[in-house]
Protein backbone atom coordinates (compact mmCIF):
# COMPACT_ATOMS: atom_id res chain seq x y z
CA UNK A 1 0.00 0.00 0.00
CA UNK A 2 2.56 2.47 0.91
CA UNK A 3 4.25 1.39 -2.46
CA UNK A 4 1.25 2.16 -3.49
CA UNK A 5 1.06 5.66 -2.63
CA UNK A 6 4.37 6.40 -2.98
CA UNK A 7 4.27 6.13 -6.84
CA UNK A 8 1.28 8.03 -6.81
CA UNK A 9 2.69 11.24 -5.10
CA UNK A 10 6.10 10.58 -7.78
CA UNK A 11 3.70 10.96 -10.55
CA UNK A 12 2.12 14.18 -9.34
CA UNK A 13 4.98 16.10 -8.45
CA UNK A 14 6.61 15.70 -11.36
CA UNK A 15 3.93 16.77 -13.54
CA UNK A 16 3.20 19.85 -10.72
CA UNK A 17 7.80 20.55 -10.91
CA UNK A 18 7.13 23.45 -13.10
CA UNK A 19 3.95 24.29 -13.07
CA UNK A 20 3.35 25.67 -9.60
CA UNK A 21 3.34 29.29 -8.81
CA UNK A 22 6.02 31.71 -6.94
CA UNK A 23 6.00 30.49 -3.22
CA UNK A 24 4.81 33.57 -1.17
CA UNK A 25 7.14 35.39 0.74
CA UNK A 26 7.18 38.75 2.86
CA UNK A 27 8.32 41.81 1.53
CA UNK A 28 10.11 43.20 3.95
CA UNK A 29 12.26 40.28 4.64
CA UNK A 30 14.48 41.54 7.26
CA UNK A 31 11.15 41.96 9.42
CA UNK A 32 11.17 38.05 9.94
CA UNK A 33 15.43 37.82 10.25
CA UNK A 34 16.96 35.35 12.63
CA UNK A 35 16.62 38.34 15.45
CA UNK A 36 13.34 39.60 14.96
CA UNK A 37 12.04 36.13 15.01
CA UNK A 38 14.55 35.41 18.50
CA UNK A 39 13.00 39.08 19.29
CA UNK A 40 9.40 37.41 19.15
CA UNK A 41 9.89 34.36 21.20
CA UNK A 42 12.20 36.03 24.16
CA UNK A 43 8.93 38.07 24.70
CA UNK A 44 5.64 38.34 25.11
CA UNK A 45 4.58 36.28 22.21
CA UNK A 46 6.19 33.10 23.36
CA UNK A 47 4.26 33.77 26.49
CA UNK A 48 0.77 33.93 24.21
CA UNK A 49 1.34 30.86 22.10
CA UNK A 50 1.72 28.71 25.73
CA UNK A 51 -1.29 30.21 26.93
CA UNK A 52 -3.45 29.26 24.51
CA UNK A 53 -1.52 26.27 22.92
CA UNK A 54 -0.13 24.89 25.93
CA UNK A 55 3.70 24.05 26.70
CA UNK A 56 3.78 21.91 23.22
CA UNK A 57 2.95 25.55 21.14
CA UNK A 58 2.07 23.87 18.22
CA UNK A 59 -1.19 23.06 16.97
CA UNK A 60 -2.42 20.14 17.70
CA UNK A 61 0.36 19.67 20.73
CA UNK A 62 0.57 15.68 21.87
CA UNK A 63 -1.78 14.50 20.04
CA UNK A 64 -0.94 15.67 16.39
CA UNK A 65 2.81 14.50 17.21
CA UNK A 66 1.54 11.34 18.75
CA UNK A 67 -0.10 11.20 15.62
CA UNK A 68 2.58 11.62 13.40
CA UNK A 69 4.61 9.49 15.02
CA UNK A 70 2.24 6.50 14.52
CA UNK A 71 2.22 7.54 10.75
CA UNK A 72 5.91 7.54 10.24
CA UNK A 73 6.43 4.23 12.16
CA UNK A 74 8.66 6.22 14.72
CA UNK A 75 8.80 4.97 18.46
CA UNK A 76 10.82 2.51 20.52
CA UNK A 77 14.52 1.85 19.46
CA UNK A 78 14.63 4.88 17.73
CA UNK A 79 16.83 8.34 18.04
CA UNK A 80 15.86 11.58 16.59
CA UNK A 81 16.26 14.88 15.88
CA UNK A 82 14.21 18.35 16.50
CA UNK A 83 15.30 20.88 14.06
CA UNK A 84 14.04 24.57 15.61
CA UNK A 85 12.72 22.88 18.70
CA UNK A 86 11.17 25.68 20.77
CA UNK A 87 10.83 24.62 24.62
CA UNK A 88 11.06 20.58 23.76
CA UNK A 89 7.57 20.17 24.03
CA UNK A 90 7.20 17.57 21.37
CA UNK A 91 10.42 15.77 22.00
CA UNK A 92 9.36 15.46 25.78
CA UNK A 93 5.93 14.06 24.26
CA UNK A 94 7.91 11.68 22.06
CA UNK A 95 10.33 9.88 24.38
CA UNK A 96 7.37 9.69 26.98
CA UNK A 97 4.33 8.94 25.18
CA UNK A 98 5.93 7.58 22.08
CA UNK A 99 8.60 5.49 23.69
CA UNK A 100 11.22 7.04 21.64
CA UNK A 101 14.76 6.44 23.27
CA UNK A 102 16.80 10.11 22.41
CA UNK A 103 16.29 13.12 21.03
CA UNK A 104 18.50 16.31 20.08
CA UNK A 105 16.99 19.45 19.30
CA UNK A 106 18.52 22.44 17.88
CA UNK A 107 16.94 25.95 18.79
CA UNK A 108 18.74 29.61 18.07
CA UNK A 109 16.62 31.50 20.61
CA UNK A 110 19.07 30.90 23.90
CA UNK A 111 15.60 32.08 26.30
CA UNK A 112 13.37 29.03 25.15
CA UNK A 113 16.15 26.47 24.96
CA UNK A 114 17.02 27.37 28.54
CA UNK A 115 13.14 26.82 29.21
CA UNK A 116 13.15 23.62 27.78
CA UNK A 117 16.05 22.40 29.35
CA UNK A 118 14.61 23.01 32.79
CA UNK A 119 11.01 21.42 32.01
CA UNK A 120 12.89 18.56 30.27
CA UNK A 121 15.03 18.07 33.98
CA UNK A 122 11.75 18.84 35.82
CA UNK A 123 10.43 15.70 34.30
CA UNK A 124 13.18 13.85 34.49
CA UNK A 125 14.33 13.29 31.17
CA UNK A 126 17.56 15.31 31.09
CA UNK A 127 19.25 11.82 30.35
CA UNK A 128 17.20 11.19 26.85
CA UNK A 129 16.61 14.80 25.88
CA UNK A 130 19.85 16.93 25.03
CA UNK A 131 19.53 20.71 23.52
CA UNK A 132 21.78 22.45 21.25
CA UNK A 133 21.58 26.25 21.29
CA UNK A 134 22.57 27.23 17.47
CA UNK A 135 21.13 27.70 14.08
CA UNK A 136 19.33 24.87 13.08
CA UNK A 137 21.29 25.59 9.69
CA UNK A 138 24.61 25.20 11.42
CA UNK A 139 24.12 22.26 13.94
CA UNK A 140 27.06 20.52 13.94
CA UNK A 141 25.15 17.15 14.07
CA UNK A 142 26.65 13.83 12.57
CA UNK A 143 26.14 13.06 8.96
CA UNK A 144 23.44 9.76 9.29
CA UNK A 145 23.27 9.59 12.97
CA UNK A 146 19.43 9.93 13.33
CA UNK A 147 16.82 7.42 12.85
CA UNK A 148 13.91 10.38 11.83
CA UNK A 149 13.67 14.45 11.81
CA UNK A 150 10.91 15.99 13.90
CA UNK A 151 9.36 19.52 13.67
CA UNK A 152 6.43 20.47 14.63
CA UNK A 153 4.68 23.86 12.89
CA UNK A 154 8.49 25.29 13.04
CA UNK A 155 10.28 25.38 9.79
CA UNK A 156 8.05 28.34 8.66
CA UNK A 157 10.71 30.34 10.52
CA UNK A 158 12.94 29.53 7.96
CA UNK A 159 13.77 31.73 4.65
CA UNK A 160 14.52 28.82 2.53
CA UNK A 161 12.98 25.80 3.20
CA UNK A 162 15.00 23.72 1.05
CA UNK A 163 18.12 24.45 3.07
CA UNK A 164 16.38 23.11 6.36
CA UNK A 165 15.29 19.95 4.35
CA UNK A 166 18.60 19.13 3.22
CA UNK A 167 19.86 19.65 6.77
CA UNK A 168 17.15 16.87 7.78
CA UNK A 169 18.46 14.42 4.82
CA UNK A 170 21.97 14.47 5.71
CA UNK A 171 21.56 14.39 9.27
CA UNK A 172 19.04 11.10 8.47
CA UNK A 173 20.21 8.09 8.37
CA UNK A 174 19.51 5.90 4.51
CA UNK A 175 15.34 4.52 4.98
CA UNK A 176 14.98 6.82 7.90
CA UNK A 177 12.20 9.13 8.05
CA UNK A 178 11.23 12.73 8.39
CA UNK A 179 8.35 14.14 10.00
CA UNK A 180 6.98 17.77 9.88
CA UNK A 181 4.11 19.85 10.14
CA UNK A 182 3.93 23.27 9.30
CA UNK A 183 1.50 26.39 8.62
CA UNK A 184 0.96 26.28 4.44
CA UNK A 185 -1.23 28.34 1.84
CA UNK A 186 -4.11 26.58 1.44
CA UNK A 187 -6.50 27.69 -1.80
CA UNK A 188 -7.27 31.30 -2.40
CA UNK A 189 -4.70 33.37 -0.35
CA UNK A 190 -4.28 36.69 -1.71
CA UNK A 191 -1.13 38.80 -1.93
CA UNK A 192 -2.63 41.16 0.64
CA UNK A 193 -3.58 38.50 2.75
CA UNK A 194 0.12 36.73 2.78
CA UNK A 195 2.02 40.45 3.31
CA UNK A 196 -0.22 41.03 6.44
CA UNK A 197 -0.69 36.85 7.88
CA UNK A 198 3.33 36.88 7.33
CA UNK A 199 4.46 40.29 8.64
CA UNK A 200 2.27 39.61 11.99
CA UNK A 201 3.18 35.99 12.43
CA UNK A 202 7.31 36.91 11.45
CA UNK A 203 6.97 34.21 8.76
CA UNK A 204 9.66 34.82 5.80
CA UNK A 205 7.77 32.34 3.46
CA UNK A 206 4.98 30.55 3.30
CA UNK A 207 5.15 27.32 0.84
CA UNK A 208 2.21 25.12 -0.29
CA UNK A 209 1.93 21.06 0.59
CA UNK A 210 3.04 20.64 -3.27
CA UNK A 211 5.70 23.07 -3.02
CA UNK A 212 7.22 21.10 0.23
CA UNK A 213 6.53 17.83 -1.43
CA UNK A 214 8.61 18.88 -4.33
CA UNK A 215 11.50 20.03 -2.13
CA UNK A 216 11.33 17.08 -0.13
CA UNK A 217 11.99 14.92 -3.05
CA UNK A 218 14.55 17.04 -4.54
CA UNK A 219 16.85 16.27 -0.78
CA UNK A 220 16.51 12.55 -2.12
CA UNK A 221 13.43 11.85 -0.15
CA UNK A 222 10.26 8.96 -0.95
CA UNK A 223 7.13 11.43 0.17
CA UNK A 224 4.73 9.14 1.90
CA UNK A 225 2.08 11.76 2.84
CA UNK A 226 2.11 15.13 2.28
CA UNK A 227 -1.56 16.23 3.01
CA UNK A 228 -3.93 18.87 4.92
CA UNK A 229 -3.97 18.16 8.72
CA UNK A 230 -7.34 19.51 9.28
CA UNK A 231 -6.50 20.78 12.32
CA UNK A 232 -5.80 24.28 11.73
CA UNK A 233 -9.24 25.99 11.63
CA UNK A 234 -11.14 24.15 14.81
CA UNK A 235 -7.56 25.05 16.31
CA UNK A 236 -7.60 28.80 15.58
CA UNK A 237 -11.60 28.99 16.52
CA UNK A 238 -10.17 27.81 19.80
CA UNK A 239 -7.25 30.68 20.35
CA UNK A 240 -9.96 33.14 19.80
CA UNK A 241 -12.16 31.74 22.34
CA UNK A 242 -9.55 31.13 24.86
CA UNK A 243 -8.64 35.02 24.23
CA UNK A 244 -11.81 36.64 23.77
CA UNK A 245 -13.63 34.42 26.68
CA UNK A 246 -11.73 32.79 28.66
CA UNK A 247 -8.24 33.91 29.40
CA UNK A 248 -8.70 37.30 28.67
CA UNK A 249 -7.00 38.38 32.59
CA UNK A 250 -3.74 36.04 31.49
CA UNK A 251 -3.89 37.84 28.10
CA UNK A 252 -3.66 41.20 29.35
CA UNK A 253 -1.06 40.35 32.03
CA UNK A 254 0.90 38.78 29.73
CA UNK A 255 0.62 42.18 27.33
CA UNK A 256 1.54 44.30 30.78
CA UNK A 257 -2.33 45.80 30.98
CA UNK A 258 -1.90 47.41 27.24
CA UNK A 259 -5.79 47.72 26.08
CA UNK A 260 -4.52 48.60 22.67
CA UNK A 261 -1.86 45.79 22.46
CA UNK A 262 -4.68 43.67 23.20
CA UNK A 263 -7.48 44.94 20.89
CA UNK A 264 -4.64 44.04 18.00
CA UNK A 265 -4.25 40.69 19.60
CA UNK A 266 -7.66 39.84 18.89
CA UNK A 267 -7.62 41.32 16.02
CA UNK A 268 -4.91 39.15 14.03
CA UNK A 269 -6.18 36.12 15.91
CA UNK A 270 -9.14 36.77 14.40
CA UNK A 271 -7.93 37.87 10.66
CA UNK A 272 -6.07 34.11 11.15
CA UNK A 273 -9.33 31.95 12.06
CA UNK A 274 -10.86 34.00 9.10
CA UNK A 275 -8.25 32.49 7.40
CA UNK A 276 -8.12 29.41 8.53
CA UNK A 277 -12.05 29.15 8.29
CA UNK A 278 -11.89 29.45 4.35
CA UNK A 279 -8.83 27.47 3.48
CA UNK A 280 -6.78 30.12 2.72
CA UNK A 281 -4.14 29.04 5.59
CA UNK A 282 -3.64 25.09 6.39
CA UNK A 283 -1.47 22.73 8.61
CA UNK A 284 0.43 20.73 6.85
CA UNK A 285 1.73 16.71 7.35
CA UNK A 286 4.46 15.54 5.97
CA UNK A 287 6.04 12.05 6.20
CA UNK A 288 8.85 10.85 3.75
CA UNK A 289 11.62 8.59 3.97
CA UNK A 290 15.42 9.24 2.42
CA UNK A 291 16.17 6.87 -0.23
CA UNK A 292 19.18 4.20 0.54
CA UNK A 293 21.15 4.98 -2.64
CA UNK A 294 23.36 2.28 -1.96
CA UNK A 295 20.62 -0.56 -2.40
CA UNK A 296 19.31 1.31 -5.72
CA UNK A 297 22.72 0.58 -6.99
Amino acid sequence: MVLVQIAAWSAVWSTLWCSSQAMKTLADQDAADADAVARCYSGPEQSVWELVMGKQIDIGGASSTLELARKAGVGPGMKGVELNCNNGGGMRALVRLAGVDSMTGVDLTKSVVETGKKRTEEEGLSDKIKFINKNSLENGLPDASADFVYSKDAWCYMPDKQLIIDQAARIVKPGGKVMFTDWIEGEGLSDPEAQRFLGLMTFPAIPTVKEYAQMLEKANFEVEIAENSGRFSPAMQSYVHMLKLQAVYDAKKLLGWDEEAYDKLISDFEFMAKLAREGKIIQGMFVAHKKDVRREM
